[in-house]
């Protein structure tokens, strides 16, 4: 009998009873290496002995740690093991257990470098123990977690989901998150040239306190109490953003010593502070212009009202249909239900063309509108297709595809969320549309 390992044991943790259920393949820590064939009696001895090691901890999560580790002793090939691996390493991290955390972390990342999270844990964590050697370790694992985060984005393509804007947004925050930790390595090992050069890294990506206050730190131990200035002036500025008062105060505390020592008071600081905050809140908006795309109908409250963009770059409001029925039909380039349904809505709309009096419009939900048009051409779609503008926002459009028909007054007459492959579409959609244009 196969278990899904994850599953029992927090089942064993809260009522220590047990669930059978088919246990998903998983790779040993050794990909590469062959687990030597076992009979269906050893595999039967592995999972009663798996099953007693759990059981037998009672829930204590220590105890369960002590069994677990045993049982990997005594079957090295476990064909579970990636996943006891993965729970030793949770219930070390909810313990606190440091140094668990940290060797269960290194068995992790030695059969896979893209763990990610292990990778960033063990190189905190090494930080926090500063026990002999542990700096350098920190070092190694820091170096390999940005190379394995470069490598990823590297090889990823970007998701017709969301827009160039946000996919450079999730990049440059990853590339941050990991320069930062490298650079506060470099610091802790008094490597300034190096933890200057990440720590300036991050902060272009993404400028966080934590990033400016340390280039603070290091201008300061330079004796550049000009540039020390400047970056606590930013850091104080940037630490409003969070949540962080402790060591907003701390910051404050800084810039004040420093700025008096140089100007013998604080006279001019706070011209100073506005100054970095407007240049600052500038930098931000800028930031994130290129994030979202600009929202044509912000101060429009009737949705009849919206401005929705053709593909030729026309604009078009559902209010122009006025004394019509709508068939409005949200869609993305990315939703393969939508694939499915938008030629059942093309044979609808083939079925009304004659009929002047219903419109079809085809509502695309793309953050990238980068994508549309060669997938309208590709696709060879007939519908008319506009661009949402946050139409969607406003309607509360969670699920792609939706349809919605508006009747000839513009109130909502029907709504459906997906599409639904076992009824026949066209009929379903033609006594809707009469419905609505009898009202």
């Amino acid at each position: 009998m196969k278990f899904k390992l994850t599953s029992l044991i927090i089942s064993l943790t809260i009522c220590w009873s047990v669930f059978a259920q088919e246990r998903p393949k998983l790779k040993t820590p050794d990909a590469t290496a062959k687990a030597p064939a076992t009979s269906a009696h050893d595999k039967s001895d592995e999972e009663q002995e798996l099953r007693g090691a759990i059981q037998s901890s009672g829930g204590d999560k220590l105890k369960m740690m002590e069994n677990l580790d045993a049982f990997l002793q005594k079957f090295p090939n476990s064909g579970s093991r990636a996943e006891i691996e993965g729970e030793l390493f949770k219930f070390a991290t909810e313990l606190r257990d440091r140094n668990r955390q940290i060797a269960y972390a290194e068995r992790i990342v030695a059969a896979n470098d893209r763990e990610f999270e292990k990778l960033t844990v063990l190189v905190t964590v090494l930080r926090e123990r500063k026990a002999e050697g542990d700096l350098p370790k920190a070092l190694t694992y820091a170096d390999k977690l940005v190379k394995s985060v470069e490598d990823m984005f590297a090889a990823r393509i970007k998701p017709a989901k969301i827009s160039p804007g946000q996919w450079e947004l999730q990049k440059n925050r990853a590339f941050a998150s990991v320069h930062l930790l490298r650079g506060q390595v470099h610091n802790d090992l008094g490597n300034l040239d190096k933890a200057e050069f990440d720590l300036t890294k991050s902060y272009k990506q993404s400028p966080l306190a934590v990033t400016v206050t340390l280039l603070g730190n290091l201008a300061e131990k330079r004796k550049n109490t000009d540039q020390a200035i400047e970056f606590y002036l930013q850091a104080f500025v940037r630490s409003m953003e969070g949540t962080e008062s402790s060591e907003r105060d701390e910051i404050r505390h800084k810039l004040g010593q420093l700025y008096t020592a140089k100007n013998g008071s604080e006279k001019g600081l706070g011209d100073h502070l506005l100054k970095t905050y407007d240049t600052i809140t500038k930098d931000n908006a800028e930031r994130l212009a290129k994030v979202e795309t600009p929202n044509p109908n912000e101060n429009v409250n009737d949705p009849l009202l919206y401005k929705l963009t053709k593909l030729n770059g026309g604009e078009v409001r559902l209010a122009d249909y006025k004394g019509k029925v709508i068939v409005a039909n949200f869609w993305a380039t990315w939703c393969g239900p939508c694939r499915i349904e938008m030629p059942e809505l093309e044979k609808t709309m083939v079925k009304y063309k004659e009929d002047k009096d219903v419109i079809f419009l085809a509502i695309n939900t793309d953050d990238d509108h980068n994508y549309v048009d060669p997938y309208v051409k590709g696709q060879k779609i007939k519908l008319p297709v506009v661009y949402a503008n946050y139409l969607d926002g406003y309607f509360g459009i969670n699920s792609i595809p939706t349809t919605m028909i508006f009747d000839r007054n513009g109130q909502v007459s029907f709504r459906q969320a997906g599409f639904n492959s076992n009824e026949n579409f066209v009929v379903m959609m033609s006594a809707k549309i009469e419905a609505a244009k009898k009202k």
